[in-house]
């Protein structure tokens, strides 16, 4: 009974805002459908380690995101990056978030976001992931820009470079995938509020435990 109180208060974990000024849905009184099985990619972790994107699913929650490290989009990659730092936060007084949920950052410029770009953001969090005292955090880029077009346009995620500009034109997205490798929800600019996401993730679990 405490587990379940604590699954759905999760979005009371985070405030209500002006820019998402409505009542979060109550968690388990809706369902998810499964829009589609998550595409497996190998790509690459901080450490330059080939990694199978659909080995990091298994027994968690993922929230997956795909963003550039120079992008200057206020209502792009930054925003995204905020809200996952949001969560992250939060989940050091959140014992539901650490052992339930994981979240997947995907660089799709990984000429200028290298696995060393990705690991000076890993490296002042990795004691606090080691000792679960946050969820877990992954960072992934691929070997080129061809390489990550297969997985872009599996997952239907938009990216274009503007002429003559080093700046990436894409959709701002987050995918929400459950334990067992599919993707539930997706969310676009307007719709990546925290309390929203954490609906969804109570809504899940909940599905999980009467299963």
């Amino acid at each position: 009974m405490a587990q379940r109180a604590a699954i759905i208060s999760l979005p009371a974990a985070f405030p209500r805002t002006e820019a998402f000024d409505f009542a979060a849905p109550v968690p388990g009184s809706y369902t998810l459908p499964s829009i589609k099985a998550a595409p497996a990619a190998s790509l690459l972790d901080h450490n330059g380690t080939a990694t199978e994107l659909s080995g990091l699913w298994p027994g968690r929650i993922a929230l997956v995101s795909f963003v550039y490290l120079t992008c200057t989009d206020e209502n792009g990659c930054p925003l995204a990056m905020s809200v996952l730092y949001d969560i992250e936060f939060a989940s050091r007084t959140n014992a539901v978030l650490r052992d339930q949920v994981q979240l997947v950052t995907v660089s799709f410029d990984p000429v200028r976001d290298p696995p060393a770009a990705l690991a000076a953001l890993v490296a002042p969090k990795a004691q606090d992931i080691a000792e679960r005292r946050v969820l877990p955090w992954r960072f992934l880029t691929g070997t080129s820009a061809d390489s990550m077009a297969p997985t872009l346009a599996a997952f239907g995620q938009r990216v274009d470079k503007e002429r003559n500009s080093e700046r990436l034109n894409h959709l701002l997205r987050m995918y929400l995938v459950d334990g067992s490798g599919r993707i539930r929800n997706i969310y676009g600019l307007g719709t990546i509020d925290p309390r929203l996401i954490m609906a969804d993730i109570a809504t899940l679990l909940l599905e999980g435990a009467t299963q």
